[in-house]
């Protein structure tokens, strides 16, 4: 489970509701949580490095409010790209859970901070929960966990997490996608419910699916229609484009999701 999370902070609205989901995660199992506020140097933003005591006192009255027996509260300011600066803080402190808000998508899809999110989500070598900020969503629960896979060793990864997480959530949905009605053949369709059945095996009680349609639509509509609380999905490890899993599979679910979102990178 998740021992060191790094939260990404930027005292905004979003804030109450990353406080709630770290509360649930640190309820199962967190030994030390950090608070992180980046001066972002992107365009047209520049670093007011005067600010930076500022910033380092808000982020303490924030852990102030989060002291919890048996958990370890540190801040940190630091300056440059968000995502960039936010992944590489969680690889040198040894976090194993990077924790930030993305905005709730709407007509141009955009993401919290603008790109952090996804840039964080592209470089991230580290289990990324993405919390969609929206009036709607007021609460951190655990009804259910929707393992998105695709059979492939890239997603061993989120495999593995979702047998971790599956004991915190009272049900647990397993699915993959394929284009049965646009050809895909039987064989695909059948390899792919024995791939789900041996996750079956690792995680009690666990449904299956197999989806028709475009992965990228066809499991959104899935979570949508079973009001998931939780989707683990994979993404291939960084490389020289940093492209998701599945090409835009990942990427799209990242965005579009109703629910928070585990991107889990490969080997992690």
């Amino acid at each position: 489970m998740f021992k060191h999370i790094l939260v990404a902070v930027d005292f905004s609205p979003a804030w109450p509701l990353l406080q709630a989901r770290l509360k649930a995660l640190s309820a199962w199992g967190a030994e030390r949580v950090t608070l992180i506020y980046v001066l972002s140097s992107r365009y047209p933003a520049t670093p007011e490095e005067t600010h930076r005591p500022h910033y380092e006192a808000k982020l303490k009255e924030l852990a102030g409010d989060l002291a919890a027996p048996g958990v370890t509260l540190d801040t940190e300011v630091r300056s440059g790209e968000p995502g960039a600066v936010l992944t590489e803080a969680a690889r040198e402190l040894g976090a194993d859970l990077l924790l930030m808000g993305c905005r709730g998508h709407n007509r141009l899809h955009e993401f919290f901070l603008g790109s952090t999110a996804l840039d964080a989500a592209r470089l991230t070598d580290r289990p990324l929960w993405l919390e969609p900020v929206a009036d709607e969503l007021t609460g951190a629960d655990s009804r259910l966990l929707v393992l998105a896979t695709d059979g492939s060793d890239a997603v061993a990864g989120a495999e593995a997490q979702a047998v971790t997480l599956a004991p915190h959530f009272q049900r647990r949905l397993a699915v993959t996608a394929s284009c049965a009605s646009e050809g895909c053949c039987e064989r695909e369709i059948a390899d792919a419910e024995r791939h789900l059945d041996g996750i079956a095996e690792r995680i009690e009680e666990l449904e299956t699916r197999v989806l028709d349609g475009d992965p990228r639509r066809a499991i959104i509509e899935e979570a949508r229609r079973e009001h998931a609380d939780l989707i683990v999905i994979g993404k291939r490890g960084r490389n020289r484009i940093q492209e998701f899993l599945l090409g835009s599979t990942a990427e799209a679910i990242a965005r579009d999701a109703h629910c928070p979102v585990l991107v889990v990178p490969q080997g992690a």
